[in-house]
């Protein structure tokens, strides 16, 4: 009995020591890319991008009796690059444009890189026709009609490649979304007030 058991323990030995070795491996590799990580962190400092719709405006926004959309939009915005140690460059860059949650506007944009501390300027325009779906989307436009502003999202989509001294890596996908209040077409805005620069939201 004895001797089996020397022998089950001997077999058994081998497999534990490299069990042992391959976790020992395991927590150090993660120990190391943690503490590379956070190395990383405190000489990058990233900070969030920063974006703002600085003006809208709506030359054209009208729904006929079939609910098909006629619009002719456009927006400029502006967006910041805030961290002082990290360029980005943003590449197949989409503006879209949405209402009651139904997407009626679509305008493609240059790629373009961004300093640090730099700020760009994009002004994205949307025209054209569209069929918006439901009844409730046509009854909240023709209250938001009556009430001189329409509610109309913009989102900026771009993939992020990053910049720090002469390295460059793919960085995260970029969703900017604006949610603007713009006032209805001239002449019916003519007493409605201005369009107030709004903030937008930044995704990753």
């Amino acid at each position: 009995m004895g001797s089996a058991s020397r022998a089950i323990s001997c077999l058994c030995c081998p497999c534990r020591c490299l069990f042992s070795c391959l976790c020992s491996i395991l927590v150090s590799l993660a120990v190391t890319l943690g503490l590379l990580a956070l190395a990383l962190y405190l000489i990058l400092k990233p900070r969030m991008i920063a974006a703002t719709v600085d003006s809208a405006s709506l030359s054209q926004f009208a729904l006929s009796a079939s609910s098909t959309l006629a619009y002719d939009l456009n927006v400029t915005m502006t967006v910041r690059n805030p961290n002082t140690r990290v360029g980005l460059y943003y590449d197949d860059v989409q503006a879209l444009a949405s209402y009651e949650g139904q997407r009626f506007g679509y305008a493609p944009l240059d790629a373009f890189y961004q300093g640090t501390g730099a700020a760009t300027k994009l002004a994205p325009g949307f025209r054209g026709t569209q069929l918006l779906q439901g009844d409730v989307a046509a009854a909240q436009f023709r209250q938001q009609q009556s009430a001189g502003r329409f509610d109309v999202d913009v989102d900026l989509n771009a993939k992020l490649r990053v910049k720090f001294w002469a390295f460059k890596a793919h960085g995260p996908n970029a969703k900017i979304t604006c949610t603007l209040s713009v006032p209805v077409p001239v002449p019916a805005a003519a007493s409605a007030s201005p369009f107030q620069p709004t903030d937008c939201k930044v995704w990753f």
